[in-house]
């Protein structure tokens, strides 16, 4: 005997907490062009314009807001990482390690976009969020900011103390997605 049976095929979007790593701000308030110029000759690449990051070896270089970038470096390299950026920011800008200040999570997947269309508030559909670009925005009140790392992956930054009810939030609505790749 043969029984049928209908099935949904599903590519659900998969995320996961990823290791604590060091999170470095660099904040400019003067000579932007002359630190720009700083950055590039310290680091080999220039600093990452709106809404943009970019990847330097171990380093993760990612907008923050105007004249602000937030660095991910390993947790062994953050005290060189912070000379570094402190040589680059000289009299005209600070560094602040704000290593406590957010976790991240790995949202990948052929559909972690449909994740995101659920509680937010911004087009994370559209082509021209695409590997490099980065957004701001509030997932269920919660501030969440997106670096879009592949067209399959995009790594979720988020304050500590709100990561939980996140990552509960998303399992709940992965869990209920019906998604074709």
């Amino acid at each position: 005997m043969t029984l049928k049976a209908h099935a949904t095929v599903t590519d659900a979007p998969r995320f996961q907490p990823q290791p604590p790593d060091a999170f470095l701000r660099l904040e400019l308030w003067s000579s932007p062009r002359k630190v720009a110029a700083r950055f590039k000759a310290n680091f080999g690449d220039p600093l990452p314009g709106a809404g943009r990051a970019v990847s330097m070896g171990a380093l993760r270089v990612i907008w923050r807001e105007p004249g602000a970038w937030m660095i991910r470096a390993p947790r062994a390299d953050c005290e060189a990482v912070r000379l570094r950026l402190q040589t680059v920011a000289g009299p005209d800008g600070a560094v602040t390690d704000i290593s406590g200040a957010a976790v991240r999570c790995a949202l990948s997947g052929a559909d972690w976009r449909i994740l995101l269309t659920h509680g937010g508030v911004f087009d994370a559909e559209a082509p021209e969020f695409a590997p490099g670009c980065v957004a701001g925005t509030v997932v269920e009140h919660i501030a969440v900011r997106f670096d879009v790392i592949a067209w399959d992956q995009v790594d979720a930054y988020v304050a500590p103390s709100f990561a939980e009810d996140l990552f509960a939030y998303w399992a709940s609505v992965a869990g209920d997605l019906d998604v074709r790749g």
